[in-house]
């Protein structure tokens, strides 16, 4: 089975006086080398928490990263079988359409489903994409949508226009990020890249860069403008 895993975080939020952008962040994981990943995330962040004292049960947050833990963590994360994809949506051209908690949801879908769209355009032999969300940061009606939004847009609306549509299958998972390495490396990457666009500061990103995949802005017209 051709299939693929994707870790994803976000950052920045989707109310308004809440900064210009929110990004979500997706790292890819060669799943050849899932399990030898899995194992390096967790004796990354615990030989990171010993070091500067944090107590095994706190969680490392991108947002609380000084200057040189980030850079360190950074080096450590990007590796061979990890690769980035990120979206972000530049909220001074949206907010007027994400007054309500269902617009702010559909907004989430949405870009969900553009990170997605590249992957299944781009792998035609896929028929399997794996999605691991944090649990704390998407909200329950969220979770019950996600899933059959994306068959929906990328698979049953081929049928529109293609005669042959092959039968791809979205399995989501949601973790506590506490408990998955991974899910913290995401948050770690996706804090890093959202600094080049709400703080203007692109020296994590210009070490990320070489590990970006896809990347896309939204909307893309208007965006920074």
């Amino acid at each position: 089975m051709n299939q693929i895993n994707l870790y994803i975080d976000e950052s920045g939020n989707m109310g308004s006086g809440m900064g210009r952008y929110f990004l979500i962040c997706a790292l890819d994981i060669d799943v050849n080398k899932q399990k030898t990943i899995t194992r390096r995330s967790g004796r990354i962040i615990n030989k990171f928490k010993t070091k500067k004292h944090i107590p095994k049960d706190t969680e490392v947050k991108g947002w609380q990263l000084k200057h040189t833990e980030r850079i360190e963590l950074i080096d450590n994360i990007l590796y061979d079988g990890v690769k980035v994809r990120y979206i972000v949506l530049d909220l001074n051209k949206t907010t007027m359409l994400l007054k309500k908690g269902d617009d702010k949801n559909a907004c989430y879908n949405y870009l969900i489903q553009l990170l997605i769209k590249d992957i299944v355009n781009n792998n035609k032999n896929i028929n399997k994409i794996n999605i691991f969300l944090d649990n704390r940061s998407v909200k329950i009606g969220n979770r019950l949508s996600l899933q059959p939004y994306l068959y929906n847009k990328l698979v049953l609306e081929q049928l529109e226009t293609k005669t042959n549509v092959k039968k791809i299958e979205f399995n989501i998972t949601y973790l506590d990020s506490k408990s998955c390495y991974l899910i913290q490396w995401a948050d770690i990457i996706s804090n890093s890249i959202y600094k080049k666009y709400n703080k203007n500061i692109s020296t994590y990103y210009d070490k990320i860069k070489d590990y970006i995949i896809f990347e896309s802005k939204f909307p893309s017209k208007n965006f920074g403008k």
